[in-house]
This record gives C-alpha cells, structure tokens and sequence, in this order.
C-alpha cells in the first residue's frame, strides 16, 4: 500500500522544511503571513491509503455570536477565491479547506504547492474576514 504521508514527510525533510508528525493520517505545516501571525495546515491522508488528501486550515477566526456575518464573510471569499472553501464550522470558526488528489511519484512537491496555495489563500482573505469580524 502506498505511503502518501511518508512521501510528503520524505519530500519537507530533503526541502529542509518544518512540519509536525500529529497522527497516523495528519500533518500540519505553520507558515505565517503578511495579514495573520500564524496560518497552520493541517493536511489530511485519506485513512485506507487512498490518494486523496485534505488540507485544511481551521484556527483563522472565531465568530462566536456572529454567525450571520460569517456567513455573508465566506460567501463573499467563496465567490472570489476557487481553489478552496471557506465555511464556518460548529464552533463558529472559519475553516478554508480543500482536497487533493496526488501522485506518488510527486506527492510531496503536489501537498506542499497546496499548503502553500492554502496559506496565500487564508493569508490574502484575512481582510474581508476582519472586516465582518470587527466591522469597518
């Protein structure tokens, strides 16, 4: 069976790369930005080895009690970015997330380029965030 995990984990160790080994299936990549302090990927391996892969970015903003502006925040981000989503989750947190499918030969040069995507992303609609976060 093929090692998805072990392929990326292989491919951030030759590139000198920091992640964190969590759990059997999950990694997670911290770069920081221009707009948010820390942006943290969690990237996903599918459970039976499959090469499907989720990457994952939920610790971008809580709106606890502001539920109906989140919402019109990830409508307005989902209408503009396309390579990922942007949904609010049972805390209420924002989550930017979206999903892969890889090569073994590449795998680890495809996840990276997808974190990455996913941080410029987050990175990039932190402002329309903090807009119906704080106003203004």
């Amino acid at each position: 069976m093929a090692n998805y995990k072990q392929a990326f984990m292989d491919y951030m160790d030759a590139n000198g790369i920091k992640y964190t080994d969590l759990r059997e299936h999950l990694v997670k990549v911290v770069y920081n930005g221009d707009n948010l302090r820390s942006i943290p990927v969690y990237v996903v391996f599918d459970d039976d080895g499959d090469n499907f892969v989720q990457f994952r970015c939920w610790e971008v903003a809580n709106f606890k009690n502001k539920e109906a502006k989140a919402l019109v925040a990830c409508n307005e981000l989902n209408n503009t970015y396309r390579w990922v989503k942007f949904y609010l989750d049972k805390d209420a947190d924002i989550v930017v997330e979206c999903d892969a499918r890889v090569d073994m030969a590449t795998c680890g040069e495809e996840c990276l380029f997808m974190v990455r995507r996913v941080v410029n992303i987050t990175d990039d609609a932190y402002p329309v965030i903090g807009k119906y976060l704080w106003g203004g």
